[in-house]
């Protein structure tokens, strides 16, 4: 091999001192940059975390006096009794009262057990109502205490379209309410 002239020996270092840099910056100066970065990214993110925490933290007052305005609004919004049986019985006599006092008819007044989550109990009754007593039921449900969840109303208007006049309609009502049960002594 015949030795490197001035020219190539300048290039070969060059090279080398290219070489060189790229591996000191590549195994020393970036992970030193990026871990400097990463920590301050880091920091920032804890930062924002604890400044979360103390607004949340903040707020727990508010929460525990709105907790205890629900708690003590509580039985407006569940059907008290001492079983399920009997807060379902309660509902249904509020059908039937509701019905009568309306002027109305029940036909059928039901539980229902599927699909209804634990501590709630949902029944179903078909009455025959007119316009105006659909209406008068449907303002007192949502007016009287305990408030329920109308889950499905149906209307069936049949007898209108036969004799071109409204007259009783079949009405399906389904509601829910939580129940609260209390112990009797």
């Amino acid at each position: 091999m015949k030795p490197l002239n001035p020219r190539e020996r300048r290039l070969v270092a060059v090279g080398l001192l290219v070489a060189g840099i790229a591996v000191l910056w590549l195994a020393v100066i970036s992970p030193l940059i990026g871990g400097f970065i990463d920590r301050a990214d880091e920091r920032q993110s804890l930062l924002d975390l604890y400044a979360r925490n103390q607004r949340i933290l903040a707020g727990v007052p508010v929460w525990r006096e709105q907790a205890e305005e629900q708690r003590a609004s509580a039985q407006k919004f569940s059907i008290g009794a001492p079983t399920e049986a009997l807060a379902a019985e309660a509902l249904k006599s509020r059908f039937t009262k509701l019905a009568e006092d309306t002027g109305g008819s029940v036909q059928a007044i039901q539980d229902v057990q599927e699909d209804v989550p634990a501590g709630w109990i949902r029944v179903r009754a078909d009455l025959q109502l007119t316009d105006g007593q659909l209406y008068k039921c449907l303002a007192r449900l949502e007016s009287e205490e305990p408030y329920v969840v109308v889950e499905h109303l149906s209307v069936v208007a049949d007898r209108a379209f036969e004799t071109g006049h409204l007259g009783p309609m079949a009405v399906r009502i389904e509601v829910s309410a939580p129940i609260q049960l209390s112990q009797s002594s």
